[in-house]
């Protein structure tokens, strides 16, 4: 494939989606495909969940976004052809991710209530784990200046405290055998 026609034809296709995403019209229902690989599809919607946190994207960057979902598909069916899903160490890297993308997600469905109560329990954190904060001999990280950060290990001790629980309360529903025998050869 020619590298100019195939940059133009990206280049019409980014102002196309400008063009899409500069009205205000609803796609939820048929959104318009923006980029074909054999018979992959990149949709408007799909792509503008690419957008950033400003929410503002350059036709450039458009063209860059579209582009590499191209390259990646092209990847994909090309691996595919070459029947690497097909190798027993594939398909075992697939199960793993599979199984840890399904419990990334039901870990977010279990942190979803754990929250702060309120600032007295970030102080008392800091209190408790001052020493973490300490700067010099004398003195101390402000609680102000840290309070962001004892949020987020506030949260992630009440996850994991959650966490142990459920697991403690769930584990007698599963059939769980371990074999400590087989330790030894480990070493």
């Amino acid at each position: 494939m020619n590298s100019i026609p195939h940059n133009v034809n990206l280049a019409l296709l980014a102002l196309l989606c400008l063009a899409f995403l500069s009205c205000n019209v609803d796609f939820r229902e048929r959104s318009p495909v923006i980029a074909e690989v054999e018979n992959s599809r990149l949709n408007i919607n799909e792509l503008m969940e690419t957008k950033n946190d400003s929410g503002f994207v350059s036709k450039e960057e458009w063209v860059k976004r579209i582009e590499a979902w191209v390259n990646f598909e092209i990847m994909y069916k090309e691996a595919q052809k070459r029947g690497l899903h097909k190798d027993p160490a594939t398909k075992k890297l697939i199960k793993n991710a599979e199984k840890k993308i399904l419990v990334d997600r039901f870990r977010l469905s279990l942190d979803s209530t754990i929250t702060v109560e309120s600032d007295n329990e970030l102080r008392e954190f800091y209190e408790k784990n001052k020493e973490t904060f300490r700067i010099d001999s004398a003195s101390y990280v402000p609680f102000s200046e840290v309070t962001e950060q004892i949020r987020s290990a506030v949260l992630s001790e009440k996850r994991i405290k959650s966490e142990k629980k459920w697991l403690t309360e769930t584990k007698n529903l599963y059939s769980v055998e371990v074999y400590p025998q087989y330790l030894d050869s480990l070493q």
